[in-house]
């Protein structure tokens, strides 16, 4: 019995077995230790924004607005928060930090499945898609991306929409092909328009390049057709996410595409194509001293495996389509992914529809890794046969190893820092496999067992800093400035930085500050990349202190509001005595200086920044009994922020109002309580006049007074402001973001369609 349940299941559990070894293995420290993900806009964006829709999640209602940065921002329609993205799901859970942890694992435990799973369905033998699943798992693009969540979490969806896809053309079935919508959707939802257009041309390409000989022209409509479905009918049913997104496009600075020397940032530099070859050494990358984070990925290398199927693709192999069409692939994201260092990236950009909405051309090396994977899966089995039954093929592959060898010894003797003598142990081993391979003294098990066991030393040595962990406690136990000021979210803002005339901005970014000279008691280095991580969040820098109930006059965004930028642009030009008086204008009673309170030590290697407390400072909301119109934003602001305007007597508006001007107005706001979406105040005046509530004024927002709708003006240019009659009233604001029911009307009823479609047969394609 027992030999019978070996036989029957041992060659599929053995695999999964392996790979869960190896997941288990890697991520050991976030599964049985405690530690957690941090590194980038994990802690930028990601923990704030997930902790708080889990908070408004645990309200019962949907996290539309942000409330902690930029006076007030929206969330859902910004995309990468990812509120309607399915596996958000995970944040119901009571316990956020395990649900913190599992939505990234989910990630990479689907990576790693879904590409063993096609290249099984693909006929792949057992150990090239356990080289393809190992390429993909620890692949350093892959792991690097992982920092930038949203565009990895789209990223992993495609092997699994390549399979529906592939099972479509071959079975003909609709719940196949609804498959392939729902994942298409979900890169959508997860947050990286890039992602999903890179897997709607990569599935489209594979079908029609791989397709048979006496079907190609007849099947191009008919693939064309679906396909444009698709697309389509993904997008129809991911309508409640991107309709809203759309909507706010408008409000963007990047709403009408990026100038060229903006998109083509983190271009792919040629020479970085020689890490494929032998990478950066990132085994200490959060103790390098002076670390920087002078790039968008930290490394591209996908192993030495992988770059040996793709050279030995070349010479051996060729005639096989799958290995043609993925080599095609790497060559098409390398072209791209060039961008600047490409002359004709410029066509592109300026010529093709979209193109130049997205940024960081070195995103197209989407196509080049997952050429590499599943050129792992198609070459290995080509290359064994290869090396068994023909010597001149061989031989061609020997040359490739020697060629790889001396371009790893030549990048070694420059930069001795590097691991070369591993890289160049592991190509001696592989030789010496594949001759005794070839001379029948070794079989193919061994082989294989050999090949997979030097992949895993070679990505696990190499690769295994690029997702940096660290203690829960990173964000459970809050900062000492964080116990002064976190709950302070509902009444002032903070401001984080300097206040003279061109100061260092370094709220979107994680470069080191000017060098502050160390106690010279302090051995260790002062500071390096773990240091400056938590310097940002003990000095409660943008966005971290969100975590915390901080709010905060700007931030760090990925898509910036026109008007947030503009309010900081224009702060930034002014003299500090006049920043002051903007931020005490602007609701920030706290100001997070660049002077030390407490000198660096030990325990905080960057020391603790001095918080000053600013007088002065205008409340959230207040009543004024007279306004003012001046239609023209520049000249509005140059009143506002005028030291002989008192905004505590009278409103500036955009559009005229005919109000008489009080004589002896007096009111107050009794109270103001912030929900989800929602601002509530109850106030009290004896005349005319105008409630003046200092958060963002934005499109979505509506207003009722005493339970009837009111006009929101814009008030002191930035902010939003309430005609009320003399005595008590309830006012409350409520926000929805424009378009989200025309979305959510279109995403249901395609959902019921897809329902109908699942069940409907279908013609093969």
């Amino acid at each position: 019995m027992k030999n019978d349940f070996l036989s029957r299941y041992g060659m599929f559990l053995l695999p999964i077995c392996f790979l869960l070894s190896i997941f288990i293995l890697f991520f050991y420290p976030v599964l049985f230790e405690g530690n957690t993900f941090f590194f980038r806009d994990i802690k930028h964006f990601a923990y704030p924004m997930k902790l708080y829709l889990a908070q408004v999640w645990a309200e019962g209602e949907w996290p539309y607005w942000y409330p902690y940065l930029f006076q007030g921002t929206p969330l859902m329609s910004l995309m990468h928060p990812g509120v309607f993205y399915p596996p958000s799901v995970l944040f119901l859970l009571n316990d956020f930090h395990f649900a913190f942890n599992a939505y990234f694992l989910f990630h990479h435990l689907l990576l790693m499945g879904s590409v063993y799973g096609l290249c099984r369905y693909w006929g792949r033998s057992i150990p090239a898609s356990l080289a393809a699943s190992l390429t993909a798992l620890l692949g350093g693009y892959f792991l690097s991306l992982s920092a930038v969540y949203n565009h990895f979490h789209a990223a992993v969806w495609l092997p699994l929409m390549l399979l529906m896809w592939q099972k479509f053309m071959d079975e003909g079935r609709g719940k196949h092909f609804c498959g392939a919508v729902v994942i298409l959707a979900l890169q959508v939802l997860a947050g990286s328009p890039e992602s999903a257009i890179f897997s709607v041309l990569l599935v489209y390409a594979h079908s029609l390049y791989l397709a048979k000989e006496d079907d190609r022209l007849q099947g191009f409509t008919r693939k064309s057709l679906a396909m444009l479905a698709l697309v389509l009918l993904a997008l129809a049913l991911s309508a409640l996410q991107w309709v809203p997104t759309y909507q706010l496009l408008q409000e963007l600075k990047r709403g009408k595409g990026l100038a060229y020397v903006d998109g083509t940032a983190w271009s792919l530099p040629p020479s970085a194509l020689l890490d494929l070859f032998l990478p950066e050494k990132f085994a200490n990358l959060l103790e390098q001293d002076g670390g920087a984070m002078n790039y968008f990925l930290q490394s591209f290398y996908m192993g030495i495996m992988p770059l040996f199927f793709l050279l030995g693709g070349l010479l051996v192999g060729r005639e096989q389509k799958e290995i043609r069409f993925w080599l095609m692939v790497f060559g098409v994201g390398v072209f791209f992914a060039l961008g600047k260092y490409n002359s004709l990236y410029a066509l592109f950009h300026e010529w093709v529809p979209v193109f130049s909405m997205f940024a960081y051309p070195q995103k197209f090396f989407f196509l080049c890794a997952y050429g590499l994977v599943f050129l792992s899966a198609f070459a290995l089995d080509r290359f064994v046969q290869a090396i068994i039954h023909k010597k001149s093929e061989m031989k061609k592959l020997l040359f490739v190893l020697l060629a790889i060898a001396m371009v790893v010894a030549g990048m070694f003797g420059t930069h001795a820092d590097r691991a070369g003598l591993e890289s160049l142990m592991i190509l001696l081993l592989l030789v010496i496999a594949i001759f005794a391979l070839h001379l029948k003294k070794m079989n193919r098990v061994g082989f294989f067992s050999l090949l997979l066991l030097l992949m895993v030393m070679d990505l696990m040595g190499k690769n295994s800093m690029l997702i940096p962990m660290i203690d829960g406690k990173f964000y459970t136990e809050p900062p000492p400035l964080a116990k002064r000021l976190g709950g302070t979210a509902d009444s002032f803002r903070t401001y984080y930085g300097s206040l003279l005339e061109k100061p260092e901005h370094k709220i979107a970014s994680d470069k080191p500050a000017k060098v502050v000279p160390r106690p010279p008691e302090l051995k260790a280095p002062f500071y390096n990349m773990l240091s400056i991580q938590l310097a940002l969040r003990d000095e409660l820098a943008p966005n971290v202190g969100a975590i915390y109930g901080i709010a905060y006059v700007e931030g760090a965004a990925t898509m910036a509001l026109k008007e947030g930028v503009y309010w900081s642009d224009s702060f930034l030009s002014f003299d500090p005595t006049k920043k002051k008086r903007i931020l005490k204008r602007s609701n920030v009673k706290y100001w997070v200086t660049e002077d030390y309170e407490q000198a660096p030590s030990d325990q905080y290697p960057r020391g603790l920044k001095k918080v000053e407390v600013l007088e002065d400072v205008l409340p959230r909301a207040f009543l004024v009994g007279e306004s003012g119109h001046v239609p023209y934003r520049e000249k509005l602001l140059d009143v506002y922020y005028d030291a002989r305007f008192n905004p505590l007597r009278q409103v500036l508006l955009t559009e005229p109002v005919g109000m008489k001007k009080a004589k002896n107005f007096s009111g107050q706001v009794q109270k103001i309580e912030y929900s989800p979406n929602r601002v509530s105040l109850k106030t009290n005046q004896n005349e005319e006049g105008f409630l003046v509530l200092l958060d963002t004024y934005f499109p979505g927002w509506k207003v009722e007074v005493d339970g009837k709708p009111e006009h929101i003006y814009r008030a002191n240019y930035f902010y939003r402001g309430v005609r009320l009659g003399p005595g008590n009233h309830n006012i409350e604001f409520s926000y929805e973001p424009p378009g989200l029911k025309i979305g959510a009307t279109i995403s249901g009823v395609t959902a019921l369609l897809l329902v109908l479609l699942f069940f409907m047969p279908t013609r093969k394609i």
